[in-house]
């Protein structure tokens, strides 16, 4: 009875709402609004704002991040091991070997297609598509990188598909020497 895209959208939003209700519904079991428990009220309702509100806050990033499209392959992490399966082909890189990032992205047909280039010193660039299944752990892992700031990774992002046009690959993260 729910139409396929409302119902896919439902889906995406579902972790962010989850967080922002369950954090609200235990601030009021605590009793914050009406300070129930005098102190203890406090300590508690501070205790799952600030928890709360950072789970909310990873959910909405991970939902703006993400892209609705998930036919990329898929990527594993394991072991600080980058894998990656995909119609393409398939690659394997070492964390510790990665020497640079690039974003790029392409914007066929009016869609968007954003993937990351990661440079090793002994080979060619593995390029691995943002859309590929399990990309949250593969940013997870990317984020144990020196330097590497998922915030500015994603605005990166948001200004390189903002950009009307052709949107050059950019270096996104260098490793230092």
């Amino acid at each position: 009875m729910i139409r396929p895209e409302v119902l896919a959208l439902l889906k995406r939003w579902a972790e962010p709402a989850l967080a922002l209700g369950g954090t609200l519904i235990a601030l009021w079991i605590v009793g914050v609004p009406y300070l129930r428990w005098g102190w203890v009220s406090l300590v508690l309702g501070a205790i799952i704002l600030i928890s709360g509100g950072l789970w909310t806050r990873e959910a909405y990033r991970r939902v703006r991040f993400s892209s609705q499209d998930q036919s990329g392959g898929r990527v594993f992490v394991e072991e600080k091991r980058i894998f990656y399966v995909g119609t393409v082909g398939n690659v394997q890189v070492e964390l510790r070997d990665i020497t640079r990032i690039d974003l790029a992205i392409s914007k066929p047909n009016g869609k968007s297609w954003t993937s990351l280039l990661l440079s090793v010193s002994n080979g060619p660039p593995a390029a691995i598509p943002l859309n590929a299944e399990g990309q949250d752990a593969f940013i997870d892992a990317l984020c144990t990188l020196p330097g590497f700031r998922f915030d500015d990774l994603t605005a990166a992002i948001q200004k390189q598909r903002a950009s009307k046009g052709f949107a050059p690959i950019v270096t996104f993260w260098r490793r230092e020497s």
